[in-house]
C-alpha cells in the first residue's frame, strides 16, 4: 500500500519530464533542415570544385556565392550560402 505522501508523484513527475522531451525533439527537428543544408552545400562545392577542375566554367546556383582560390597547384573553389553564414571549400588539381 502507498503512502498518503507518494500519492501522485508519477504524475507529477511525467508534468516535469515531458516539457523537457518536447522541448528536445522540437529542437532536433528543428535543426533537420539546417543539416540537410550542409549537407547539400558540401556536395555543391564538391562538383562545383570537380567541374572547375576540368577546364569547365562554373557559375554558383542561386542564393550562393562562389570564390575561386589558386594555391600552388590547387584550385580551390569555395562557396558560401547566406543568410546562415555557411561556407564549404574544396580543392583539386586542374586538369583541363
Amino acid at each position: 500500500m502507498a503512502f498518503r505522501s507518494e500519492r501522485g508523484a508519477v504524475t507529477a513527475e511525467f508534468m516535469l519530464i515531458t516539457p523537457v522531451v518536447i522541448l528536445a525533439v522540437t529542437a532536433l527537428l528543428g535543426l533537420f533542415p539546417l543539416a540537410l543544408s550542409a549537407i547539400k552545400l558540401e556536395l555543391t562545392a564538391m562538383q562545383l570544385a570537380r567541374l572547375h577542375s576540368l577546364g569547365l566554367s562554373v557559375s554558383a546556383p542561386a542564393g550562393y556565392e562562389i570564390e575561386i582560390i589558386e594555391r600552388e597547384r590547387f584550385q580551390c573553389l569555395v562557396l558560401r550560402k547566406e543568410p546562415l553564414i555557411m561556407e564549404s571549400e574544396y580543392c583539386a588539381i586542374p586538369i583541363g
